[in-house]
């Protein structure tokens, strides 16, 4: 009992300071959290350090969170910004070129990490799902989803795109 209050406390306070977080967002993370913990207790030597390995784990937990989280934008946040009309054909041009290259920078890959690349970026599966599927513990799967981040960072033609999205 002491460990949910506590997670859910710590996350409520970081919810309460920052408002660009969702409700639902909250209840999803605090589950997420506490099943970790309630996974990992067992692995404990100094008992006397369970608050402070608390903590840590919830830190860590919204600090990943955060940096992965996708950002929803209010549209009353918008500014009336007058901007070029996007043309489609032209987005389904470039998404269509992007594609490609990462398909590209994939098969580069070394075999052990190109079933991972795939289901992390083109099929757009959560490292836990992945790791569910190639029979990895997660944290193995986001040390692999590092190195292919590393790779993907040197390739040419992904490099380009970053050029060209992002000037």
């Amino acid at each position: 009992l002491w460990t949910y209050c506590y997670v859910r406390r710590y996350f409520l306070i970081k919810f309460i300071k920052q408002t660009r977080f969702r409700a639902s967002e909250l209840d999803h993370l605090v589950e997420r959290t506490y099943r970790k913990v309630e996974r990992s207790r067992h692995a404990i030597k100094q008992h006397d350090r369970y608050a402070q390995w608390v903590s840590v784990v919830c830190r860590n937990t919204f600090i990943n969170f955060v940096a992965r989280r996708k950002q929803v934008v209010a549209l009353k946040s918008q500014h009336d910004v007058a901007e070029e009309p996007v043309k489609m054909d032209d987005v389904d041009v470039n998404a269509a070129a992007l594609h490609a290259s990462l398909l590209h920078a994939i098969v580069q890959l070394p075999p052990f990490l190109q079933a991972t690349a795939r289901m992390r970026f083109i099929e757009n599966l959560s490292n836990e799902e992945i790791a569910r599927i190639v029979g990895k513990r997660p944290a193995t799967v986001r040390a692999y989803v590092h190195k292919i981040c590393t790779r993907f960072r040197r390739d040419k033609g992904l490099k380009a795109w970053a050029e060209y999205m992002y000037r």
